[in-house]
């Protein structure tokens, strides 16, 4: 809903092309995003570690060739259940916790 996200042309272009825009209301990513929070952070943190290892076993970057398989062995470590559960228990979501 900020007033930098919803442009008047954006708004035009939508309505012409059936969209209908959803804002989530302020400061409320964490609460309504819960996996932001929970799973894409550690994602982020768990591919720097991953990137930061291929550099020292290596003395090289990842390689274009192996920058997929190197992300999901990232993305594996990350995204494990009971985290995800987790992520969506604390957010007061799953279940739902009304306060």
């Amino acid at each position: 809903g900020h007033g930098s996200h919803i442009t008047k042309e954006m708004h035009q272009l939508a309505i012409k092309n059936n969209i209908e825009l959803f804002c989530l209301p302020p400061h409320m990513t964490h609460e309504l995003q819960p996996l932001d929070v929970g799973i894409f952070c550690l994602l982020q943190h768990t591919w720097q570690k991953q990137c930061d290892e291929v550099l020292e076993a290596t003395g090289e970057e990842i390689m274009r060739e192996d920058f997929i398989n190197q992300y999901m062995t990232a993305c594996t470590k990350a995204f494990m259940s009971e985290i995800i559960f987790k992520a969506w228990k604390n957010s007061g979501i799953h279940p739902l916790n009304p306060h």
